[in-house]
């Protein structure tokens, strides 16, 4: 008996206690859901393909028959739940009428007009549909897991990466409804630590240490790399100017996280840039919340999203700067299909709006 099976007995066993306790009740319901289950095990030997409930009796009722009694109790119309379940009227009456003899109750109330759910019905709707979401939703992890697809992605971001995110994961897990996609955030360099460990199915990070990558064949997805604009206080005079030239923040205290940031801008721009103050700080909300105070001015990525911050406005520089590009980074190998398609969507989505002009420039 394979994983597949063994799953199918488990979401019919769930399903028929379920219908032993609704419809049954008492010391009976155990019982009859053992041996009903015992008749799922030699369907499964004599028939692979086989969804089918055996009632007490020899009743018998099949998944397709219960789908099709969900999409009646949506709709309460034989006509739309029939195109729903993409079935003749006349059979989705049969498939009804036939649960409803099976069971010996009635789930409907009809009249030439309109249907309604017997409280037997509504009852039987709202514990059976669940079910039968969770038996599809094994089904479909089995079969992705044989062709190799994961619903599970652990995925690395570093301090801004994301905002990169947020407007690929609707589509993302809309295409993958039942992956789960775990986030943790690093500072850069442990990212790439924990990458290096394997802890990572993906990463979304600036290129700033991709030097000490040691994975072997990774596959690198640009997906960012404009220049970076200039966070100041809305009050701030400078913030009247767009785009705002390197060499008017020379009188401006610097707010960055790294000490490198400034003197490579002090090198880089020999004679324009060559700021008489800055502050440190240890995190990416600190250095906003600082600039929101008026404090300082510092460097962001363009795509960072300020509005939580009501007085931070973003400008553009001139000459533009450029410290570093971001990229989505997995390993060509990676079993893990879910991670892949994750990565070449965050591309698909960034690659109309990169910046075309030379990254040496």
């Amino acid at each position: 008996m394979t994983n597949y099976h063994i799953d199918f007995i488990f979401a019919k066993f769930s399903m028929y206690l379920l219908l032993s306790f609704l419809f049954f009740g008492g010391s009976h319901s155990i019982w009859l859901c053992f041996l009903w289950t015992t008749d799922i095990v030699f369907d499964l030997f004599t028939d692979q393909q086989a969804a089918v409930f055996h009632l007490y009796g020899g009743i018998f009722m099949t998944i397709e028959n219960l789908h099709c009694f969900v999409a009646l109790a949506k709709e309460l119309n034989f006509t739309k739940a029939a195109q729903r379940s993409h079935i003749t009227q006349a059979a989705m009456s049969r498939k009804i009428s036939s649960i409803e003899d099976e069971l010996g109750i009635r789930l409907l109330d009809r009249n030439h007009h309109t249907v309604s759910l017997t409280l037997a019905g509504q009852s039987l709707f709202e514990q059976i549909q669940p079910i039968l979401e969770d038996y599809e939703n094994t089904i479909s992890s089995v079969q992705n897991i044989a062709r190799g697809v994961y619903d599970s992605v652990q995925v690395g971001i570093g301090i801004y990466e994301h905002h990169l995110l947020a407007p690929v994961m609707e589509l993302f897990l809309k295409e993958n409804p039942i992956a789960q996609i775990n986030f943790v955030q690093y500072k850069y360099r442990e990212l790439i630590e924990q990458f290096n460990r394997g802890n990572l199915d993906l990463i979304i990070s600036s290129d700033q240490f991709f030097d000490l990558i040691t994975v072997d064949n990774t596959e690198k997805f640009l997906i960012h790399n404009h220049p970076w604009d200039l966070a100041l206080n809305k009050n701030n005079p400078l913030s009247q100017q767009n785009p705002i030239s390197l060499s008017d923040l020379n009188t401006q205290n610097i707010i960055t996280m790294y000490k490198q940031s400034v003197s490579a801008l002090t090198t880089t721009f020999r004679g324009r840039f060559q700021p008489t103050s800055a502050d440190y700080v240890n995190s990416h909300e600190t250095k906003l919340l600082l600039i929101n105070a008026n404090r300082g001015v510092g460097f962001i990525p363009e795509f960072v999203d300020v509005h939580a911050y009501p007085d931070i406005v973003t400008r553009h520089l001139d000459p533009y700067y450029r410290p570093r590009c971001f990229y989505a980074v997995i390993k060509k190998d990676s079993p893990n299909m879910c991670a892949h398609r994750l990565a070449e969507m965050l591309c698909e989505y960034y690659r109309p709006s990169l910046w075309m002009r030379n990254l040496t420039e």
